[in-house]
């Protein structure tokens, strides 16, 4: 089977058995402190946010919360029932929907969006697949717009004494992918201005956390 099909059975049995590691409710700190940065640099309206890779729906609610629109993504079937029937009667400013996307084929137009989310899905995406994700996912981000994101940091280990050799590995049937600091810098310099940079976490399970603003006219 196809290193993404297998990755996406490991999400699906994730969702079913609730045993996946990763928080389900209350936003990261970071986004939480993204959000009124989003805010400001709006010239008016609501402003449209995409929370790609979703999950749960923990920054979709966040976001609507802040008084955003907001469109929360995820290619897993099981996790957005699980978002709709966790976010289900809860009253919010802005508006939010649920649905089923791949991200290397989002069916937005261009410059949909004042802000994307990524929690967890450019760190999935095969190395030689990162332009594939940058072509489908960077386009619906508007000019100026902010695109928060969080990668494993190369610090990050699925058990002590992991050790590697590369930026990446299988785990379990999925891919994961792991994060220098310069790195962000490489991958999106010529099309971002990265604003702030945080590596989150102790222990096993480290992250980095970045706020970036889409340039005007990239490079």
């Amino acid at each position: 089977m196809e290193l993404y099909q297998r990755q996406k059975k490991y999400f699906e049995k994730a969702y079913e058995t609730g045993s996946h590691g990763w928080p389900t409710v209350g936003p990261t700190p970071f986004v939480l402190r993204a959000i009124p940065r989003i805010r400001k640099s709006l010239d008016s309206g609501r402003g449209r946010i995409l929370d790609l890779g979703c999950g749960e729906g923990r920054h979709t609610l966040a976001c609507a919360r802040a008084g955003f629109d907001v469109v929360g993504l995820d290619y897993q079937p099981l996790a957005i029932r699980r978002a709709r029937n966790f976010t289900r009667g809860r009253k919010v400013r802005g508006r939010f929907r649920f649905m089923v996307g791949d991200a290397f084929r989002l069916r937005f137009p261009p410059n949909a969006f004042d802000a994307i989310i990524d929690y967890g899905c450019l760190h999935h995406v095969k190395v030689p697949d990162t332009r594939r994700y940058f072509e489908s996912v960077l386009p619906r981000l508007k000019p100026g717009g902010h695109l928060v994101l969080s990668c494993f940091s190369t610090r990050f280990k699925h058990h002590p004494g992991e050790k590697r050799r590369r930026n990446w590995l299988v785990h379990r049937g999925h891919y994961d992918r792991f994060f220098r600091k310069r790195d962000f810098e490489t991958l999106f310099g010529k099309q971002f201005d990265i604003l702030k940079m945080e590596e989150r976490g102790d222990g096993l399970y480290v992250f980095w956390d970045v706020l970036m603003r889409k340039k005007q006219s990239p490079i």
